[in-house]
């Protein structure tokens, strides 16, 4: 096998049946409270049987499953635990790519080889270890290509192989049978296909590829190259992002917004002496305080501008903690950076604007011809701009003539 896909379906529902083992077969919709103005992020599957869809209000998911059990998404829990699993696969493989929290593909050839086992057994102990460091339902697949291996996962969650590896020899005929939602298309384009009565891989195959292409654009060729078993894709490791996270504990509770900034720069100001910082700049800080009570209070600033600068960072952080109204004392900070990205700058003028500073320039301009003989410093003028030739449009002339 070359490519594994690693597959929790329905991560949100998953850390929630994890976290609380009592909604295990009970309908559960993620998105908050039905009082709530909001939408249905994520639904199990006994919801989804009574009606539920994502993207509907909480409201109407009420009408239609009132049986369900309504929590919020936990966003961060989330998100950590999807990077928790990317981190054990890398520790795993040379090459990972996250598709999507709790979607991951990765390589796998000579894995087994160079851990000497039989690869059905390395690819078996490889999902017991996901499952176990997660304590979540892991599927994994396994083929020759992107498509396959990712088709293994996913057909493997819905029938109860939860590893699922497809042959070479055997690649056409796991293919053929595959349904058509496996496609990477447009969840459209999977209506217009049920509509034509192509519910298969096969019935795509079956089409001549100039038909699929005439009638659903790039999209049809794609679905007539990956029924066929065509898949040139490769896996395309994403770049990680750098998290620097601090607390401090405070010496003693604190209830003043200048306490609260002093302890937060004295944060700010060793992470970013962090050396992975060196050369970049900074798109978001998580500002976090811990109560003396056990609760939490966070405030997220995202920098319209990256930086790096500490006075930039405490300008925010200065004005929300004069807006706070907390209920008890804080035990300690925290601070998260994240968002590492090049580092920013903005670009100044040459020479500051002014006629003294004009007159300097232009006088520094001549000097330079008298001293060459000949004019050194260039304007670019517009000649033909209406030319369809390159050289006819600008022209060069000499900077004061």
């Amino acid at each position: 096998m070359d490519v594994a896909c690693l597959l929790v379906p329905n991560l949100p529902v998953a850390l929630a049946r994890r976290d609380h083992p009592g909604l295990r077969r009970k309908p559960v919709v993620v998105g908050g409270s039905p009082e709530e103005h909001a939408l249905v992020t994520a639904c199990s599957d006994e919801a989804a049987a009574m009606g539920v869809t994502i993207g509907m209000p909480l409201r109407r998911a009420l009408a239609r499953c009132p049986h369900a059990a309504f929590i919020p998404l936990q966003q961060t829990e989330l998100l950590a635990e999807a990077a928790r699993l990317a981190d054990f696969l890398r520790d795993a493989s040379p090459v990972v790519e996250e598709v999507a929290p709790g979607h991951l593909h990765a390589e796998v050839r000579g894995l087994a080889r160079l851990y000497g086992m039989e690869e059905e057994a390395y690819l078996a102990e490889l999902h017991q270890s996901a499952g176990a460091e997660t304590g979540l339902p892991v599927n994994l697949g396994a083929a020759t290509t992107v498509f396959a291996a990712h088709a293994a996962a996913v057909v493997g969650a819905t029938s109860g192989h939860p590893v699922l590896t497809v042959a070479p020899a055997g690649l056409d005929r796991f293919l053929a049978s595959l349904p058509i939602e496996v496609l990477p298309v447009a969840p459209a384009m999977h209506q217009r296909l049920h509509l034509l009565g192509l519910d298969r891989l096969r019935d795509v195959a079956a089409l001549p590829r100039p038909a699929m292409q005439a009638q659903f654009g790039p999209g049809g060729a794609l679905a007539w190259d990956l029924a066929h078993g065509h898949d040139d894709s490769s896996i395309v490791p994403g770049r990680q992002d750098l998290r620097i996270d601090l607390q401090l504990d405070l010496p003693a509770p604190a209830i003043t917004a200048d306490a609260l900034v002093v302890a937060t720069r004295d944060l700010l100001q060793r992470a970013l002496s962090h050396p992975g910082l060196r050369g970049h700049s900074l798109r978001q800080l998580d500002w976090l305080l811990l109560l003396e009570n056990g609760e939490q209070l966070a405030r997220r600033f995202v920098f319209r501008e990256p930086t790096r600068d500490l006075d930039r960072m405490l300008f925010g952080v200065r004005a929300k903690a004069g807006q706070l109204r907390i209920d008890a004392a804080v035990n300690a900070v925290g601070v998260t950076l994240s968002g590492l990205c090049s580092e920013y700058g903005h670009q100044s003028n040459l020479w500051p604007t002014g006629p003294r500073r004009q007159r300097e320039l232009r006088e520094a301009i001549e000097q330079l011809t008298t001293r060459e003989g000949a004019p050194q410093v260039f304007r670019v003028i517009e000649v033909q701009p209406w030319s369809r030739i390159p050289e006819r449009q600008l022209a060069l002339v000499a900077y004061g003539a």
